[in-house]
Formats: C-alpha cells, structure tokens, sequence
C-alpha cells in the first residue's frame, strides 16, 4: 500500500511537471506569435503609410502633366515610426488593356525588425467619363428635382440643390455644399454625399487633336461633317448636299481619333458604332463654333448592357454645345438614344425645339459632362425629351479614347 502510494505521487508529479513545461511553451510560442504580429502590422502600417504619401504627392504634382517633372518615388530610405520605407513609381508595369495607355505603378515596401510589407497601387490619368453626370460652374444653379434619377457618379462644381427627393445612384461630390433648403425634400442620396471636392472642368484638347492628325483624322473648312457610323465602316461627306464617302472605321481613324478642328461648321453624327472612337468638334475661336450635332440615336454593335465583354464606345467632345436634333422626319417616334460618354466645355445638351417636338424620353447609356444644364422639356413637362440617364459602368476603369482628362490622377487599384 505505501509502495502504491508514492508510485502514484511520483507519477502525478510527472504529469504536473511535464505540463508546467508544455505551458511554459505555450506562453512562449505565444509571446513570439503575439511579437511577430506586432512587427508584421507595424510593417505594413509603414508600408501603407509610405504608399499614402507618395499617392498625396502624385495628386499635388501629377507627373508630367502641367509641366510637373516626373517622380520617381522615395527611393531612399525613410525613417518612420522605428522602422523605414522605399516607395518606387514606374510607368511600365501596367497598361490599359483596351487602350494600350501606360498606368503608374506605386511600389511601397517597408521593414520593420526583421519583417517585411509591400503596398502595391495603380493609378491613371483621371478621365471625366468616369462621371454619369459632372455640372460645371453654370449648372451649380440648377435645382435637381423628385423625378431625376442618376445611377452614377455625380459631381457638381459649386452648390448642389435640390427640390423634393432626386434619386443619386452613385456616389455624390460638390465643391461648395448641399444648399440648405434641400435637406428639407430629403434627397436620396444612396451611396453618400461630400462636400468640399473641387474638379475643375478642364479644356484640353491637345491629345485628340494631336491623335487626330497622326493616327486618326483630322477634317478642317467651314462644311459641315456629317459622320454616320455603321459598324465596320463609316460614311461621312462635307455639307448637307456633298457626296458620301464610306470607308472602313478602323481604315479612316485607326486610332479612333476623329474631330472637326478650324471649323466654323457643325459635326453631326449617328448609328451604329463598332470599335473605340472619340469624336469631336474642338474649335475655341467663338460660341458659334465647336458644335456636335446627334441627328439620330447611336447604339453601340455589341451592346454593354447584355454584353458585359462588349468594347465598342464612343466619346462626344464639344468646345460648345451638343444638340440632340428634331428627328420626327427620321421615323422611329420620339425617342432618341445615345451610346456615350459626352463632353460639353462651355455649354450643355440642348433638345431641339423642346417647347414643340412630341413627348419622348433621350435615352442616354454613358455619362454627361456639362459646363451647364439647359431644359429638355416645356414647364408643363407635355414637349420635349424627358432624360433617362444611365451610366456605363465600364467607363469606372476605361475611357474612349483621348477622352478629356481631369489634369490629376486617380488610383485604380490597391494591394496590401
């Protein structure tokens, strides 16, 4: 009985004594686990923190656009919170797949102890496309009212007002405020609003008329341009009258680059388009000039909507105004459609004869970027084109190309 007894002591010691030890390494392993995640988040944190400041200086000094010199990064080391890090940036890494157009690449990579974090960002030329409604300076006095609806991103230069409760899709920005008395109709704002972003609405036509001359096509003399878009080819003759000429799209503007420059006519354009294309009409010298004219709806080959692989787009670029023109001789009643991304610098869409054409609705899948906003309809709302404005969700990432920028850039993408 006593032998039993002090075998059973021993070996209940034992256990005590080997679970003392296995605790022990419990408490170590989690010691070092809880010291390696320390050092893995400051490293990261760093790492981030590097990537935020090289993305702020990219932002105040976009490179190479208005004459800022290219950056290169914080390619030496930099001291921060106990550890460091390198930050490089290169324009080779990524492209746009449907444009070719080099992104810059920011390379963030930090240490801290004996850990390592990268933080990888991709950013692009910021494009107005990327807008389903942008009102510049003039049209911060318009009122949004209940029965708008845009399903998109929305920017107001100036004071965004409402009457009653318009319906924002997307995320809303203004520079100023949203004018006080609107709160009251309590606007939908679906994906937030903020206040305090300015965007200002640039001119610069240079790459498109560059890109137009070499590459695309460039049409001058004081005709009229009518271009009629029908898939693989497109007709187009100088005045009402002239003859037409058609020839394959990619063959007249292999670039997609087509514009009307040193003009006093109107570029008119309609149908069917098939490929990538920025048309415009860019010339500055008077209000009188530098008009697009819609005749007729313009539809994409492969529609995007069912089509989510389509790239077929298009981007209207007018110094002045776009009309969308009384088509009742076309035959297909009073609804009109247009497929792209629209560019208004000094002025709006303007509906033709709105006080007297039938009710209709212009149907318009891309964006609009207006320096104002006109009226499409009569007050009592019984002429003229009602709007119905969606936004190609394509344009997120993509443009047309040598569509207007914004003169900054933007990040596309962020990896951790």
């Amino acid at each position: 009985m006593g032998k039993a007894s002090l075998i059973l002591v021993m070996g209940y010691s034992a256990l005590l004594l080997m679970s003392g030890l296995l605790m022990s390494d419990i408490s170590v392993q989690a010691y070092d686990n809880a010291i390696t995640y320390y050092d893995q988040e400051t490293a990261r944190n760093i790492a981030i923190s590097g990537a935020n400041m090289a993305a702020n200086y990219i932002f105040l000094y976009p490179p190479l656009i208005n004459g800022n010199a290219w950056f290169n990064g914080y390619t030496t080391p930099v001291q921060f919170n106990g550890g460091s890090f390198v930050v490089t940036v290169d324009s080779t890494t990524s492209v746009d797949p449907l444009t070719g157009d080099r992104r810059l690449t920011l390379r963030s990579v930090a240490t801290f102890r004996d850990s390592t974090a990268t933080v990888i960002a991709i950013l692009r030329p910021s494009n107005f496309a990327k807008f389903a409604m942008y009102a510049g300076a003039a049209g911060s006095a318009v009122y949004w009212a209940t029965y708008d609806s845009i399903f998109g991103p929305t920017h107001v230069e100036g004071t965004l007002r409402t009457h009653g409760y318009p319906y924002f899709g997307g995320k809303a920005t203004c520079k100023n405020n949203v004018d006080s008395t609107s709160w009251s109709g309590h606007p939908i704002f679906n994906a937030g609003v903020e206040t305090g972003v300015s965007i200002p609405l640039n001119r610069d036509y240079s790459k498109l008329r560059e890109k137009a001359s070499a590459g695309g096509k460039s049409f001058t003399g004081n005709d009229d341009l009518y271009l009629h878009f029908k898939g693989d080819s497109i007709t187009y003759k100088r005045g009402p009258a002239g003859p037409d000429t058609t020839v394959l799209a990619t063959a007249l503007a292999p670039n997609g680059a087509i514009v009307l420059n040193n003009s006093s006519g109107k570029l008119h354009v309609k149908g069917t388009v098939k490929g990538r294309f920025t048309i415009g009409a860019i010339d500055t010298q008077s209000t009188s000039r530098g008009q697009v004219v819609i005749d007729d709806n313009i539809t994409y080959n492969s529609d995007p909507r069912t089509n989510p692989a389509s790239t077929d787009m298009l981007g209207i670029v007018a110094n002045q105004k776009i009309t969308i023109a009384d088509n009742t001789a076309t035959g297909h009643g009073p609804n009109f459609t247009v497929m792209a991304a629209l560019f208004s610098y000094a002025a709006s869409i303007e509906v033709e004869n709105l006080a007297t054409r039938n009710l209709g609705t212009l149907y318009t899948y891309g964006g609009w970027t207006v320096n104002d906003i006109y009226a499409t309809t009569n007050s009592s709302i019984t002429k003229g084109l009602k709007v119905n404005l969606r936004f190609d969700e394509r344009f997120r990432t993509s443009a047309p190309p040598y569509f207007p920028t914004t003169k900054a850039y933007e990040i596309l993408a962020w990896y951790e």
